[in-house]
Order: structure tokens, then sequence, then C-alpha cells
């Protein structure tokens, strides 16, 4: 049996020395997506940047692909994880190609120049999520919902095998928020292990196999999203009453009472 994309182990993660998530264990296996939920505050994109490496764990231990993080080379591990991250803050005079090529730059030789595949696999991300028209337009002049767009099709053009995504669905409409996570879902059918912090449960409850819920310091629930996603334990996260309802199809749906 292979190692975990990811597990964490009495992990506690925070800014300085004060912990915002404290004793974190967890496995996430290939071909599985885990949703990350809870309020503004909870720790969940300080959890992120902590698995990256971007932040010392204040205690416990990551371990990625069976190897501790700390024994990572950041370029062989750049090969293998990619990151989407709230905003894009790098030069925004790109062109939406040049930024998605970006996502090829751990697999480049020493020059450090696209070849003939980079530039494939880059308009295959495009692609994949239908911007392609996005390619030759400058990254300063596209709406914040393009340039997640382009965010995403840069780690996808990565081909990382484990994808980390920090509120992928901010700024995008419905139809490119199912896009994404639609997206997503289907290289996660193909042996990815990803994991989304979002929050609409919504959408956590449609696409993902498995939910981690933070909130006051510490993990209030974790599991398959189908076992764990009510209205009783959302209220919970959220500090707001919840109704539920079903589609005809038996899909979930959530939202707080009293909403027209």
């Amino acid at each position: 049996m292979s190692a975990p994309a990811l597990e964490t182990a009495g992990l506690a993660v925070g800014h300085g020395s004060r912990p915002v998530v404290s004793e974190l264990s967890l496995a996430v296996a290939p071909g599985t997506l885990w949703a990350v939920l809870g309020p503004n505050g909870s720790g969940k994109s300080t959890l992120l940047r902590t698995v990256l490496g971007l932040l010392r764990p204040l205690a416990g231990e990551v371990s990625l692909f069976g190897t501790p993080l700390g024994r990572w080379d950041r370029r062989a591990l750049a090969r293998r994880v990619a990151w989407v991250p709230q905003a894009f803050d790098g030069d925004a005079g790109f062109t939406g190609l040049e930024l998605v090529l970006m996502g090829r730059s751990p697999h480049q030789g020493g020059w450090g120049l696209p070849g003939a595949r980079d530039v494939a696999v880059a308009r295959g991300a495009l692609d994949e999520l239908g911007i392609g028209h996005l390619a030759p337009r400058v990254v300063s002049r596209l709406s914040g919902g393009e340039r997640r767009l382009l965010l995403v099709a840069r780690a996808l053009a990565q081909e990382p095998e484990l994808l980390l995504l920090d509120e992928p669905t901010a700024f995008l409409d419905l139809q490119h928020q199912a896009q994404v996570l639609e997206r997503v879902r289907a290289r996660v059918r193909g042996g990815l292990a990803a994991i989304a912090v979002l929050h609409d449960p919504n959408l956590a409850t449609a696409f993902a196999d498995s939910v981690l819920l933070l909130r006051d310091g510490g993990v209030l629930g974790q599991g398959a999203s189908a076992a764990l996603l009510d209205a009783g334990r959302l209220g919970t996260l959220y500090g707001v009453e919840l109704a539920e309802a079903r589609t005809p199809a038996g899909h979930r749906l959530f939202a707080p009472r009293g909403a027209r």
C-alpha cells in the first residue's frame, strides 16, 4: 500500500508562538478530495501554508509521500505538490499563458526555458478550465475571477500528485465554481490527492470525499463528508442555525434559517 500523500501527527500550526490549530492528525490518500471548512480565523490557510513548509509547525510532524517535510528538496517537492494561493502577488504584467507556464518551472532544465511539451501542457490546462482565450491577455487587465482561474490552471499545469487549494472558488461565479471543482474531481479520479479550503458547505457536500472541520483552535470533526455534513454540526461550526434540504436527486443543501 502506498504512503498517504499527506500525513500529519499531533500537528499544531499558527503564527509566532500562538497556535490556531492544535493536535491535528490527518492522512490524505491518493485519489481523495478533502474540503477544509471553518469560520474565519480558524487556521485553514495557516494549515496549508504549514504543509507547504512556508510556516514552521509549532508542534507535531508533517510528512509528504512518506517523507518528513524537512527532508524534502524544494525543487523535488515542487514537482509533486502544487498550491493555489488566495491571490496572485507576482508581476501582473505577464500574459495568461506566461503565468500558467510558471507551473512548468519545476520540470524544466537548468536554463529554465519552456519547451514544446511545457507549452502544450499549459495550453491544455487553460483549455481544461475553458479559459484558452485568456492565454494572450495581460493579467493586470483581468478580473479577480479570471486571475483565480489562471492560478488554478497554473497548478494543474504543474502535474502534481498533491494539490492544495486555498479558496479556489473565491471571486468565481456559480458556473466556474462548479467547473473548477469538477476538473479537480476528474484529476482526483485519476489518482490526485487534493485539499481545498472552502467557505460554502454546499460545495463540500457536492464534491468532497472527506472534510476537516476547524473551530476554536481544534478539530470539530474529520472524516467522510456524507457522514459529517449535517445541519447540526455545520451550525455548530459556523455559529448559526442552519436548515437542511434535499434535492430530488438526493443532494443535501444548507442555508441559514430564515433565509429566503
